[in-house]
């Protein structure tokens, strides 16, 4: 089969949001069949600038065909836009100004799909509210297929998103809380979706090799006195031993893994965390990921910068656990992550993906307040037993409805209906 990801934009360091959710089915869907993605020479939503090459390239094995853009993103006056036409009623124009006014605006993708749809057996669009999907999906909505990504903000009351999803012949959701704002906030019961996610494949449980092990190049901890120990034959031993040496990490640590910003609930985890330590720090934080504020220095913050794919998930199984402070992320990623390894996750009650995930595991808590998360954290940094146990827990439900293979099944299902019309 011949398919189409028509996305916004597209990129191997795009890793957030619809944009990554579409290029990690892409890849794996092209394992299996025939794929192009449509998409913009555009890198940054904010102005959609065109930075990548117009043109055919191929991206980690995906055949790309990118277009320009027609028209750069105006910030101040699109948000002006915005708070006008969402605090008075409008109509069905001003819903689809709003959308071009968003972008990303490409007269030459969009020329492309009305003289190539046919020969594809399907056009997936990643994210529902961009122009590259408002625009697109009215071309062949029989052949149509939408990954939404729906978020909970004013627009999502638009009388135009109920009548688009509505017209599309399969709606793939990336979590049970999308199907929620589906039918509450846009208002429809769709009779053709289904909760597709993403896929995890975990690496297989690793361990040090005692075998290459120099017998006179033993581990060294320094004790809290700063006497030099050697390391026991425990800590050699166990999980996540690669990572846990690399960055000096020889007891129970905490991790974030994901960008250090203040728009995604790290100001708050790291407040709350300070207030955890100033009677745990035995317990630090690793923070894992590109930093884009002020971080606080205080021994018990540790920063490991951006880590490539096998590392990150050895940190996830080296950690004791790992925080999500995220208060709306449809994919979950970390907490996918996390969950695969054994590692439990201790997730923000606003995040209502990743406390779906835990409750549905049986693999984690969750927090709404600072004494809720000193409390959680400080029940599993103490209790090896619960930690074990929810570890376990997160790891079967891994295995049995988010590695790649069960996601792609339910992809391709949806797909199906497509060519079932």
């Amino acid at each position: 089969m011949r398919f189409a990801f028509i996305t916004p934009r597209y990129g191997a360091d795009i890793n957030t949001g619809a944009e990554h959710a579409c290029r990690l089915l892409a890849e794996q869907m092209s394992l299996r069949h025939d794929v192009d993605v449509l998409t913009t020479c555009a890198r940054d939503p904010l102005t959609w600038k065109n930075e990548y090459a117009e043109g055919s390239d191929r991206v980690r094995g995906v055949f790309v065909r990118r277009f320009p853009v027609s028209q750069l993103h105006d910030r101040p006056a699109f948000r002006q836009y915005t708070a006008r036409i969402t605090s008075q009623p409008r109509s069905r124009a001003d819903e689809l100004e709003w959308s071009r006014r968003l972008g990303p605006q490409s007269n030459g993708l969009i020329e492309h799909l009305k003289r190539q749809h046919r020969s594809y057996d399907a056009l997936i669009f990643c994210s529902l509210v961009h122009a590259t999907t408002v625009d697109g999906m009215q071309i062949a909505p029989d052949r149509s297929v939408v990954l939404p990504h729906l978020q909970l903000e004013p627009s999502l009351r638009f009388g135009l998103w109920a009548d688009l999803l509505s017209s599309v012949r399969a709606i793939g959701l990336m979590s049970e809380a999308e199907r929620r704002l589906l039918v509450d906030y846009v208002g429809i019961q769709p009779q053709s979706d289904d909760v597709v996610g993403i896929g995890i494949d975990p690496p297989p449980q690793l361990s040090y090799p005692r075998h290459q092990q120099d017998p006179n190049d033993a581990v060294v901890v320094e004790e809290a006195g700063g006497e030099p120990v050697e390391a026991d034959a425990t800590y050699l031993a166990g999980r996540g031993i690669t990572f846990r040496r690399r960055h000096r990490l020889y007891g129970s640590f905490a991790l974030y893994g994901g960008r250090v910003e203040p728009d995604n609930g790290c100001e708050e985890m790291l407040e709350y965390f300070a207030s955890y330590a100033d009677d745990e720090a035995e317990m630090p934080l690793v923070l894992m990921g590109v930093k884009m504020m002020k971080v606080p220095e205080g021994r018990h913050l540790h920063l490991g910068g951006v880590l490539p794919d096998r590392e990150r998930m050895a940190a996830y199984e080296a950690a004791d656990v790992t925080i999500v402070p995220a208060g709306e992320d449809l994919l979950s990623q970390s907490a996918l992550e996390s969950l695969a390894v054994g590692t439990p996750v201790l997730a923000s009650a606003r995040n209502q993906t990743a406390v779906g995930h835990c409750v549905k595991a049986n693999g984690g808590l969750f927090y709404a307040n600072r004494e809720e998360f000193v409390d959680a954290l400080r029940l599993l940094a103490r209790n090896a037993r619960l930690r074990d146990a929810l570890g376990e827990n997160g790891r079967n439900y891994v295995r049995q409805h988010y590695r790649w293979e069960h996601v792609l099944g339910r992809f391709e299902r949806l797909i199906g209906r497509v060519r079932a019309r």
